[in-house]
């Protein structure tokens, strides 16, 4: 109870922040480099890879989450080494999340100690925002996402840490749990062997990436776009499937 209690604090003090912010305003580790005509929106980190967790079964650790978080101000998402759940970074919180065999999940924060098969992570210390004008069906993230960085002069390559902040519709979501899992499988096993749900509607921050680079890395082929979300009305946080952003969400991005 006091670690919900504990979570819920820190998402009110978080979203608090961000306001204050908002209105002043493969294996191993590997930097990215933005295209030449845009400028880098954040210097972003990636450990692991995708393909070689699903394909090769490097699922052992590829980071000590303690070792890069704090950053300060870090921001970052994952899954847990032996795909033991997922974890979520927000400004340098360390929220992981475990499946449990009666199909909830067991959210925690974590200590510096967990490791990580896969995670990205970058530090943002401002941000700068955009408010949706009408909604942005699961399909259209990717695309409105990019027109939004390019109106901006930022790097509509990537990679670029984003948050969504407000209401969302039809959220899916999964934890993984890598004790169910059999050696090759792909995404769709992946989630199908997870602890997951759906939400009609819902109130809380997505945080993740856009890159149209790490396809296989840290993004999944034919998506440019890999968010977690957390949620301040339960304790959870988890793998986002598919979401619609409803109009007067906030997007926001790292400012210069």
């Amino acid at each position: 109870m006091r670690a919900i209690q504990a979570m819920l604090s820190s998402l009110a003090a978080l979203a608090l922040l961000m306001s204050s912010l908002a209105a002043c305003a493969p294996s191993g580790e590997a930097s990215t480099q933005p295209a030449p005509s845009a400028p880098a929106a954040a210097d972003v980190r990636s450990f692991g890879a995708l393909r070689a967790i699903m394909h090769e079964g490097q699922t052992g650790p590829a980071v000590r989450i303690g070792d890069v978080v704090p950053g300060p101000h870090a921001f970052g998402v994952g899954a847990l080494s032996a795909l033991r759940g997922e974890v979520t970074v927000v400004d340098d919180a360390i929220w992981t999340s475990y499946p449990r065999d009666d199909g909830t999940v067991d959210v925690r924060r974590a200590g510096a100690e967990e490791q990580a098969a896969l995670f990205v992570v970058a530090n943002v210390a401002r941000w700068q925002e955009a408010t949706l004008d009408a909604d942005v069906p699961d399909g259209q993230i990717d695309a409105r996402i990019e027109a939004l960085l390019r109106e901006r002069g930022l790097d509509a390559e990537g990679p670029v840490p984003v948050q969504v902040r407000g209401s969302f519709r039809d959220l899916s979501w999964h934890v993984i749990d890598g004790r169910k899992l059999a050696p090759g499988g792909g995404h769709a096993d992946h989630v199908r062997v997870s602890v997951s749900g759906t939400l009609p509607t819902a109130e809380g921050t997505l945080v993740g990436f856009f890159s149209k680079r790490h396809h296989g890395v840290f993004t999944h082929m034919g998506s440019n776009t890999h968010f977690h979300v957390v949620l301040a009305e339960r304790p959870l946080t988890g793998h986002v499937d598919g979401v619609t952003l409803a109009r007067g969400a906030r997007v926001l991005f790292p400012a210069r």
